[in-house]
C-alpha cells in the first residue's frame, strides 16, 4: 500500500474543487442577487422562462460532470492505493487493541511489544522495516478500536472477535506519534503508540532482542 501517494494527490484535488465550487456558489448567489435587485430598481421582471431553464440545464449538466470526474479520480486512486494483488509482506504483526492500550506480537516470533499508554513517557512501539511489506492483523480484546496513523493517511478499525487485515510499507525511516480514533471508553485520549520504521538489519536485531 503507497501511502501519502494517490490518496494524498485524491485530498488535495478533492480539496481545491470544493473550495472553487464554494467560491462560484457564492459568486453566482451575490450576483444573481445583485441582478435581481437591478432589475427591480429598474422596473424589469424576472428572466424570461426559457433563459432560466438554459442557466438550470447548464448548471445540472456541470454538476452532473463534476460528479462523474470525482467517481472515476477516486476509483483511480483507491485502485493505486489497494491492487488486486498485496505484495507478500516481510513480516506479520498481530495489532491488538485493548482498554486503553496496544499490543504487537510479531508473528513467527517471541517478540512482543506493548506499553502503559499513560502520557508520552512508556508507550509501545510498532518496530517495522523500511521499504518493506508488513501485513497488520488488527483485532481487539475489548471494544471497538481504530489503529490510526495521520501520518501516513491509515485508519483500519479494530473489531472484538474479528480480524482485520491491511498490507503497508513505509518509505522511509522515522518515528511518528499513532493512536486510537474510536471513542472507546474513559481513558481513550490516552491510547497513543509509536509507529518507528528502522533498517533491515535493525529490524532484524529487534526481532532477536525485542529491542532497538
Amino acid at each position: 500500500m503507497p501511502f501519502e501517494s494517490a490518496f494524498s494527490q485524491l485530498f488535495t484535488q478533492d480539496t481545491i474543487i470544493a473550495w472553487v465550487v464554494f467560491c462560484l456558489v457564492v459568486l453566482v448567489l451575490t450576483g444573481s442577487m445583485g441582478y435581481s435587485w437591478y432589475r427591480g430598481r429598474r422596473g424589469q421582471g424576472p428572466l424570461k422562462a426559457v433563459k432560466a431553464t438554459r442557466l438550470e440545464l447548464g448548471y445540472s449538466g456541470a454538476l452532473v460532470g463534476m460528479a462523474i470526474f470525482l467517481v472515476i479520480s477516486s476509483f483511480s486512486a483507491n485502485a493505486k492505493d489497494y491492487p488486486g494483488t498485496a505484495p507478500k509482506p516481510a513480516m506479520a504483526v498481530a495489532v491488538s487493541g485493548f482498554q486503553w492500550c496496544w499490543r504487537f506480537h510479531y508473528e513467527g516470533t517471541p517478540v512482543t511489544a506493548t506499553g502503559q499508554c499513560q502520557g508520552l513517557r512508556n508507550l509501545p512501539v510498532l518496530v517495522v522495516p523500511v521499504g518493506e511489506p508488513v501485513r497488520l492483523d488488527v483485532t481487539s480484546a475489548d471494544v471497538l478500536h481504530a489503529v490510526w496513523m495521520p501520518q501516513w493517511r491509515f485508519k483500519l478499525y479494530a473489531y472484538p472477535g474479528h480480524v482485520s487485515s491491511a498490507t503497508l510499507t513505509i518509505p522511509r525511516t522515522g518515528k511518528w506519534i499513532s493512536r486510537c480514533a474510536q471513542l472507546c471508553g474513559l481513558n481513550h485520549y490516552e491510547m497513543w503508540f509509536w509507529l518507528e520504521a528502522v533498517p533491515r538489519a535493525e529490524f532484524a536485531s529487534y526481532l532477536k532482542t525485542g529491542r532497538l
